[in-house]
């Protein structure tokens, strides 16, 4: 990836994390609200990423089946 965060990507994946707050919902709204996010997922975002980029769907998905290093 490049050296500049896009907030609207996936840190991990590259893809279009689906954020709520980015689309102008209300935050309550967003599908990461109900979701759990495992320690060791939110390990492998980048130092530059952190707080800046939110994990799509898929990601954490993938992690939580095992698919995704961790």
């Amino acid at each position: 990836m490049g050296s500049e965060v896009n907030p609207a990507t996936c840190p991990l994946c590259g893809k279009h994390n689906q954020c709520g707050n980015l689309a102008e919902q209300r935050i309550s709204d967003c599908w990461c609200r109900i979701e759990a996010f495992p320690a060791g997922l939110l390990e492998q975002v980048p130092s530059a990423y952190k707080n800046k980029a939110c994990i799509c769907k898929g990601c954490l998905d993938r992690y939580k089946r095992g698919n995704l290093p961790g």
